[in-house]
């Protein structure tokens, strides 16, 4: 099985310019000092008669979202970060919020989408709404947790799934075309000041969140690049140079 290493620090890459990236998660607080101002937001729930209906507000009273938002906004400062908010008291929500903040990432045309979550069932109308985000040329990312059983929608072929790396580094990315999750690399947040550090996230979730990163660069400097089909076409061409 082949697989091919690519170091976005051994070539002069963009700071994502141009860039669209909706980031679905438990919304963004912009006035923390990783994040800054986002380009909007929306958030997403279902209410008390069982509607999904949605919302301005996308504060983030959780702090994940935030959290991976901040490692995006270090990669990609110059890329337009969008919060799409589903999670609002805890970190679950149904199916139907997220394939309709998917279908709303579709009708912003949005580039690519960052998805630091996973479900554990492989759900027909939720490949589909993927699919057609593919289609249309958004390219999602998603973490898969293999322990706790969240594979998709990272296992779906119009999809990059994303595993934290033991030993990663930043700006390598293990990238494997033909496995079921494209690929592994360092899965830390942006560092926090103080004795806050140790009490940090880590994981999948900010692998997702470096690879959409490095995703972001790598639109910005080959623009004509839409689906992961072409994407995967370029990723291996570049990636020759570092077999491994």
């Amino acid at each position: 099985m082949s697989m091919y290493q690519l170091c976005m620090d051994e070539e002069k890459w963009g700071n994502g310019q141009g860039i669209k990236i909706a980031h679905i998660d438990s919304g963004i607080n912009e006035w923390h000092p990783h994040i800054g101002k986002v380009s909007g937001g929306i958030a997403f729930r279902v209410n008390d008669a069982g509607k999904i209906v949605s919302e301005e507000e996308f504060q983030d009273e959780l702090g994940h979202g935030t959290a991976v938002a901040g490692v995006i906004k270090e990669q990609v400062p110059e890329a337009e970060l969008w919060a799409v908010k589903i999670f609002h008291d805890r970190l679950t929500t149904y199916i139907e919020v997220l394939c309709a903040a998917i279908e709303w990432c579709i009708e912003q045309k949005m580039d690519l989408i960052n998805l630091s979550l996973g479900v554990n069932k492989d759900i027909p109308a939720f490949q589909h709404i993927c699919h057609q985000a593919n289609e249309m040329g958004i390219i999602i990312i998603s973490a898969c947790d293999e322990q706790n059983g969240l594979y998709w929608p990272g296992h779906y072929p119009s999809v990059y799934g994303v595993r934290s790396a033991k030993n990663g580094r930043r700006g390598v990315f293990q990238f494997s075309p033909n496995d079921p999750i494209s690929f592994q690399t360092i899965g830390v947040p942006r560092s926090l000041e103080g004795p806050l550090q140790k009490f940090n996230y880590q994981g999948h979730s900010f692998a997702a969140a470096h690879v959409t990163g490095m995703m972001a660069k790598v639109k910005e400097k080959y623009p004509k690049v839409r689906t992961s089909a072409e994407m995967d076409d370029l990723l291996i061409k570049l990636g020759k140079q570092h077999a491994v």
